[in-house]
């Protein structure tokens, strides 16, 4: 499976209309032909708010991130062997580490407006 895989901070700017990265981030969603996939973990990160709404909310967004971008890539054993690799390498938090390690293990491409995550994964775009 090739494609794009979208950091966390990817979908939650092209969910935030006043976020700073929303422009580029429409841009380039609208622009590519690629496949955009997210992890496990970003479907995590991006829930929190609407979870602090109400447990509709919550769900409905769920539903309309796998409508826009597929089931999401779980967090395997591979995946999670290579993100602690890549931890202790590059020095990245646990969750951009794994969100490098999804990318890898599918063969995909990594978008993402974090500065350290870009630097650190090979061939990431940085969409700031």
């Amino acid at each position: 499976m090739a494609g794009v895989v979208l950091d966390s901070s990817v979908v939650i700017a092209l969910l935030t209309p006043f976020d700073k990265h929303h422009t580029a981030v429409r841009k380039a969603v609208v622009e590519t032909q690629e496949r955009l996939v997210i992890a496990t973990l970003t479907l995590t990160e991006v829930l929190v708010v609407p979870a602090k709404l109400s447990h509709k909310a919550c769900s409905d967004m769920a539903k309309d991130l796998r409508r826009q971008f597929g089931e999401p890539i779980n967090l395997s054993s591979e995946i999670a062997i290579s993100a602690a690799s890549i931890r202790a390498t590059t020095g990245l938090r646990t969750p951009d580490a794994i969100i490098s390690a999804t990318a890898t293990a599918i063969g995909a491409k990594l978008w993402t407006c974090d500065a350290s995550l870009a630097k650190a994964h090979k061939g990431a775009r940085l969409i700031a």
